[in-house]
């Protein structure tokens, strides 16, 4: 007599139940393989956890200094630098200093623009390879502006516009030859671009610039023969149909953030939903401690946070974990859901779904510093208990 299962008999199966034994067997063959899989990646996330334990302690103090030398570039662009450079964390040489503005991470835009708007030896050759770092061979005039300008904040003095558009104009016609005759050109269509986008967009502005309108703000190069009216008309065409985007105040609020941060570094977020990703879950993100909340990034260089948490009516301790040794977590002091909101991948913000905030550092020391830091910002108000260790 064939067993099917444990107790269980092939008589004593219906004529259906036995069909259907050779789907039932196949599908368990899938779900063994599909856990084994699970298995695997949890092991890999594991692995890529436990690698963090061991990490070289001796970065740990140059990251520390990096961190101080971007708050004080962002309150003062030369003395950030001069303050990088001294303890030898970035070379005092144009094309260094211009590849980590470049890059810009944790950077103020209205910082980096100080900087390449300065009269000077150096702060022209940091411009020239500043703008040699950004690709725009190949490239229509607007589309080169967006990239260049989103890169900084321009600054408020002619003076400085004027050495930057300069920069960017002998750029992008020595990439791009066969566009305009000379940088002068390219200078003054550059410009006008700008213009045409402000008069556009501008709330302000009542009387919108016609094609007619804008051809007029340029009847010298058309006349000269230096421009086409079909570039104009591309020109205005781009941009009355796009926005041109230029970081102004309102973007510097992440800037803001790190003015004020009092920590700064990379840690591990438990997912929000254990359902979905499972209980070992864990995301690297980038945590930045800021007044009252801290907030959480995915990159250094996003322009906004993936998460914020108010430090309002939450606790922070210490969790004693064998396969974490180095996990604290943010806990609600009352039964309700900590106040917090995400952005979602379609970029909605939501209310956050955690009463608690599970989050693991790379060491003993780090987990110390972030409870430590923290606690001093919840324990302000004498209604919030102290945290535990």
């Amino acid at each position: 007599m064939t067993k099917v299962g444990s107790g269980v008999h092939a008589s004593d199966l219906t004529e259906d139940e036995k069909n259907s034994l050779p789907k039932l067997r196949k599908r368990k063959m899938q779900l063994i393989d599909e856990i084994e899989q699970i298995k695997d990646e949890l092991r890999a996330v594991d692995a890529e956890l436990e690698s963090l334990y061991y990490v070289d302690e001796s970065s740990k103090p140059r990251n520390r200094l990096m961190a101080i030398g971007r708050r004080k570039f962002n309150q003062d662009a030369w003395k950030g630098i001069d303050y990088l450079s001294e303890r030898g964390l970035i070379s005092r040489d144009a094309k260094n200093i211009a590849l980590w503005l470049f890059k810009g991470e944790g950077l103020s835009k209205t910082s980096i623009g100080e900087v390449l708007g300065t009269h000077g030896p150096m702060a022209l050759e940091i411009l020239d390879e500043f703008t040699k770092l950004h690709n725009l061979a190949n490239m229509f005039i607007v589309d080169a502006l967006r990239v260049f300008l989103w890169s900084f904040r321009l600054p408020g003095e002619s003076q400085k516009i004027d050495r930057i558009m300069e920069k960017f104009a002998s750029q992008y016609v020595l990439l791009n030859p066969d566009t305009f005759p000379d940088p002068d050109t390219c200078y003054t269509i550059a410009y006008s671009c700008i213009m045409l986008n402000t008069l556009l967009y501008n709330p302000s502005v009542r009387d919108r610039p016609s094609f007619d309108r804008y051809v007029m703000m340029n009847k010298e190069l058309v006349d000269a023969g230096s421009v086409r009216t079909s570039t104009l008309q591309s020109i205005y065409d781009c941009i009355k149909s796009c926005q041109f985007k230029i970081p102004d105040e309102d973007a510097c609020g992440i800037a803001d953030i790190l003015l004020h941060a009092e920590r700064e570094g990379w840690l591990y977020k438990q997912s929000s939903s254990q359902f979905l990703s499972g209980p070992l879950a864990w995301k690297r993100r980038w945590f930045v401690l800021s007044e009252t909340c801290l907030y959480y990034f995915e990159q250094t260089t996003d322009k906004e946070p993936r998460g914020i948490i108010p430090l309002q009516n939450v606790g922070v301790r210490r969790v004693e974990s064998a396969n974490r040794p180095h996990m604290f977590e943010i806990y609600s002091l009352s039964d309700e859901r900590i106040k917090a909101c995400k952005t979602e991948q379609t970029g909605k913000m939501v209310e956050g779904r955690h009463s608690v905030y599970r989050v693991c550092a790379v060491n003993a020391e780090d987990m110390r510093s972030w409870i430590d830091a923290i606690s001093g910002v919840v324990t302000q108000n004498p209604l919030r208990p102290k945290s535990t260790h």
